[in-house]
């Protein structure tokens, strides 16, 4: 990569690293629409290694809160959902997929802004985390849906919950596209470089933990991603 696109690049992923790493959402949703703007290579394989490393380690961090019940069924839902995904990815090779991508984008956020409140039953967590393994394996995007789902958790047991399920996520959906050919080893080449602002954002995260509360981090994750999806859609 030339100088200043990395620089903007490992900028785009420090900033995404640290909301996630503090409040427990947001990598994926905010840096997927920004790198498909400056690398379209970049999404979804190397974007989804990115959120591996970071969500292994959060997760590891925040061990204690993880609802382990809450993440089973979503994990359940996932296996099957990534699979889905991956055999759209085939039945639409060559299609330009990002007005979908902004699309999903923006209906996410209009769902949170209008309050949908979703309670997490097991019928509810197996759905949403299907949805999620269809549009992460798509777009390197699995947080909305199954979010939507637990966003009335504790803040400590969302960030836990979720950081566990985008770690198992992530991997599924990279095994997936490894199999349809949509990942090998030049995207893990792109993902390793994705690393340095994997680290930054993580080494920053306590600063964004102790200035943002939940509404402030929900506020910014939904401008953020509102923004990025329409100047996707107009690019």
């Amino acid at each position: 990569m030339h100088v200043l696109p990395y620089a903007i690049i490992t900028a785009i992923i420090a900033v995404a690293a640290a909301l996630q790493a503090g409040t427990g959402m947001g990598m994926a949703l905010v840096a997927a629409p920004l790198l498909a703007l400056v690398d379209p290579a970049l999404v979804p394989g190397p974007m989804l290694c990115a959120v591996v490393v970071l969500s292994v380690a959060v997760g590891w961090r925040e061990r204690a809160a993880i609802n382990h019940r809450s993440l089973g069924l979503a994990l359940a839902g996932l296996v099957a959902g990534s699979g889905m995904g991956a055999l759209v990815l085939v039945a639409l090779s060559g299609v330009h997929l990002a007005p979908i991508f902004a699309s999903v984008i923006l209906a996410t956020v209009l769902l949170s802004v209008l309050g949908l409140h979703v309670r997490a039953t097991a019928l509810t967590l197996l759905l949403g985390g299907a949805a999620s393994g269809i549009v992460g394996t798509m777009f390197g995007v699995h947080g909305p849906p199954i979010a939507i789902v637990l966003q009335h958790e504790p803040l400590e047991r969302l960030r836990a919950t979720l950081c566990a399920f985008f770690a198992v996520g992530c991997v599924i959906s990279l095994l997936a596209l490894t199999v349809i050919g949509a990942f090998g080893g030049t995207q893990l080449s792109l993902g390793f470089e994705l690393m340095p602002g994997v680290a930054i954002g993580f080494a920053c995260a306590p600063l964004v933990a102790r200035s943002l509360d939940r509404r402030r981090a929900r506020i910014a994750v939904l401008t953020i991603s509102a923004l990025s999806a329409l100047a996707l859609l107009a690019r």
